[in-house]
């Protein structure tokens, strides 16, 4: 008791004496998904952290720089067989201490979510704790059971939908279909990474759907293509890319959270139904929100490499409230590869070499995200984990050195080098050593 009062007294006096510019913590949430709790700490605006560990006894410190704490805060809900209790005082240089009294920790890991017009800036703690079970670590996975990167390759269009049609009668759906089955070809090739796609011939598919199947398919990424029009002026070209806007998200988790009760509703592996709703809504909204940042990320890396090949229309990732966008666990993204309504962008839509280079060039967007990023037990993650730096790559049918090359984004050179090759010939079932650059 004399130590929560020494808490609240410090508080108190933090909030008295700090500076009318300090940030201001609004709220602290919890929620507890087997061995692992997500903390969540909204803020008023941005702000320096610092977290730690201590041992005897076990707990865990989350330092705000220049940040008091609301009147409002309520510690009720933040206690669990995990957390035992959670103090707020003074800490060094004018920060805000948020001092947590845990069990034993095995990993915590914390990031930022800036905030805007609509919501709070968030700052996100994930804590784990020791299992029961004896499941095998990640260094400890057989290679036996770790698995490719799942993309899910969205052609936009088909069937009674055709999309736009260029002005020499090209369908955008022909089109689409076409780069996304360029796209799936070069990712298949990879020996770390699978594409789905979720039409392979002229079919129509709602836009609901579409979603759905890349969350049936626990995907990593989904990747949808287009090909935009702008009647009125046909010499308007370049690409450009997309992901769900903050309304869009906020509308399709209201939607959600509304239909978990009549529905089998589940973000990720965690189901929400019969939940109650703060914890529905927090999984959402955190959900929702991790996965707002990384397809922002991922669409800034497909945008530079496609910057490389072709011209661009709008030079930063978009935001929209398109359906095909709006999955709450899978991270997405809209690309909108020309315009087909220019002439002579419809002309090279359908020239195989073109489609070849804008697929090549989303790749290597993709898996430089993905090397800075690599999902949790996926042969990507177990390669960059080893200290040569390097994968194999066994020559299949087809295969040439220049596009194994490009396949990795590595110069040519370099690969002849690596493997002691003087000129390009090599024979299929040949296994190359490819280093890794990021």
């Amino acid at each position: 008791m004399l130590i929560k009062r020494i808490g609240l007294f410090c508080a108190l006096y933090f909030m008295v004496t700090h500076s009318w510019s300090a940030a201001l913590l609004k709220d602290v949430r919890m929620a507890k998904h087997n061995n692992q709790v997500r903390l969540v700490l909204d803020l008023d605006s941005n702000v320096n952290t610092h977290v730690f560990s201590l041992q005897n006894p076990h707990r865990l410190v989350i330092d705000l720089e220049n940040t008091i704490l609301s009147k409002s805060i309520k510690k009720d809900n933040l206690q669990n067989n995990f957390i035992r209790d959670i103090r707020f005082g003074g800490g060094v240089k004018e920060a805000l201490r948020v001092v947590l009294d845990v069990a034993r920790i095995t990993k915590f890991t914390h990031f930022m979510i800036p905030g805007n017009q609509t919501q709070n800036t968030r700052m996100v703690v994930d804590i784990s704790f020791p299992e029961n079970s004896s499941k095998l670590s990640q260094n400890q996975v057989s290679s036996d059971l770790l698995r490719d990167i799942r993309i899910v390759i969205d052609p936009g269009h088909g069937g009674k939908d055709p999309g736009a049609i260029g002005p020499n009668g090209t369908w955008e759906s022909v089109v689409a279909l076409a780069v996304s089955q360029r796209l799936a070809e070069q990712i298949n090739k990879t020996q770390d990474m699978r594409a789905f796609l979720t039409r392979s011939g002229d079919s129509f598919v709602p836009l609901r759907d579409r979603m759905e199947i890349a969350r049936e398919r626990k995907a990593d990424l989904f990747v949808s293509i287009h090909a935009d029009a702008l009647d009125n002026n046909p010499r308007v070209r370049g690409a450009s890319i997309y992901t769900l806007s903050d309304k869009g998200a906020v509308d399709e988790a209201s939607k959600r959270l509304a239909k978990r009760e009549n529905e089998d509703i589940s973000i990720g592996d965690v189901s929400l139904s019969g939940k109650d709703d703060s914890f529905a809504s927090l999984m959402m909204d955190l959900s929702q929100g991790a996965t707002n940042e990384a397809s922002l990320e991922i669409g800034e890396f497909v945008l530079t490499e496609l910057s490389r090949v072709s011209s661009i229309r709008k030079k930063k990732v978009q935001q929209s409230g398109l359906l095909v966008l709006k999955s709450p666990d899978v991270p997405s993204i809209l690309i909108e590869t020309t315009y087909i309504s220019n002439p002579n962008e419809e002309k090279k839509l359908k020239d195989r070499n073109f489609q070849n280079k804008l697929a090549n060039a989303i790749l290597k967007g993709v898996r430089n995200y993905f090397l800075v990023n690599p999902p949790e037990e996926t042969k990507f993650a177990k390669n960059l984990q080893n200290q040569s730096r390097t994968i194999s790559y066994i020559v299949r049918r087809g295969d040439t050195l220049s596009e194994i090359a490009d396949l990795y984004s590595i110069s040519l050179s370099v690969l002849r080098r690596f493997n002691q090759i003087n000129g390009s010939n090599i024979k299929i079932g040949q296994t190359l050593q490819i280093p890794l650059y990021y």
